[in-house]
């Protein structure tokens, strides 16, 4: 076998096996925000209670952190603030959750926002209205006021 060839085959063919990762590997995921939902009880929102706030992304695969939670607008100044809590992935059903504990009564709006490093990619909002404060008891949210 001539060098030039032999060059051109071992060239062939790790071009050959870097498609084959990109193929395998593929592009980041950039999961879009849906819809943001939160499930209040039966009192409504109350400070000191925890209640789930959900995300629906349209893949199933994000990587860790990339989905977040925010709170903006009626009682919260300037751009609003990130929701402390490390938010859950569930592939299964291509949502993301977090435990949202309110801390101010009044209207807010939550927002479920994707980002990737640099920038954010998607978001999705609703206006929640914490009516009242209460006891989390564990197992429930006692209204207190």
């Amino acid at each position: 076998m001539s060098r030039s060839f032999s060059r051109t085959v071992v060239g062939a063919a790790a071009f050959a096996a870097a498609a084959v990762t990109a193929v395998t590997i593929g592009p980041p995921a950039n999961a879009d925000v849906e819809s943001v939902s939160v499930a209040a009880g039966p009192e409504g929102l109350l400070t000191g209670c925890r209640y789930p706030v959900t995300a629906t992304v349209t893949d199933s695969e994000i990587p860790p952190g990339s989905v977040f939670f925010l709170l903006a607008g009626g009682v919260i100044p300037g751009n609003g603030e990130r929701i402390p809590g490390e938010a859950v992935h569930h592939p299964e059903n291509n949502t993301v959750t977090l435990s949202w504990t309110p801390t101010r009564v009044g209207s807010q709006n939550l927002i479920g926002m994707q980002s990737e490093p640099g920038r954010y990619t998607s978001s999705k909002f609703i206006t929640v209205e914490v009516v009242g404060s209460g006891l989390d008891t564990g197992s429930s949210c006692l209204r207190t006021g």
